[in-house]
């Protein structure tokens, strides 16, 4: 008997609270797959720039998943993966300067916290690249767990403390 394919829909979220992907949460691929992140004003942080970067980080992640819900578009993960990796660290660079020229008081953690992402997601990019783990779901929802609750907590501090500065 062949393994049962699943695709998860878009899960609510408000600010309060940690986004963890439930077994309640699936769906059969056979229905029609929703974006695991939706945007919306809640994860606006105040800056156009970063929002835009934000925006686009969201898409390449609602890519991701809808390749992985194509049971037949597998090969097209890596280049995508990278680009997700590589999206993301440039736009952890241009946060970094913003931190920079405002004088952030919290920049060191929020450093750390870029950091540990780009940390683990070379880590499983590798994993998949090896053939050592296959993309799976733990990934997606590492990296949808992750951006979420950053912009919705951590970015949006920097967010608010940029504007009073520029």
């Amino acid at each position: 008997m062949g393994a049962a394919f699943f695709c998860f829909q878009t899960l609510s979220f408000k600010l309060s609270t940690d986004f963890p992907i439930r077994c309640e949460d699936i769906l059969h691929a056979e229905e029609s797959a929703m974006p695991i992140v939706a945007w919306d004003v809640s994860l606006s942080v105040g800056n156009n720039v970063i929002d835009e970067h934000h925006r686009h980080l969201i898409a390449l992640l609602n890519k991701a998943y809808d390749e992985f819900c194509d049971k037949n578009s597998m090969v097209a993960m890596g280049p995508l993966l990278e680009e997700l990796i590589d999206y993301a660290t440039y736009h952890f660079a241009h946060e970094e300067k913003l931190m920079k020229a405002t004088s952030y008081p919290e920049a060191a953690q929020h450093l750390q916290e870029h950091e540990r992402f780009v940390k683990r997601v070379t880590e499983m990019q590798k994993d998949f690249v090896t053939g050592d783990v296959p993309f799976s779901l733990e990934l997606l929802s590492f990296m949808r767990n992750w951006l979420v609750n950053h912009i919705s907590k951590i970015d949006t501090k920097l967010g608010a403390y940029a504007s009073t500065r520029h």
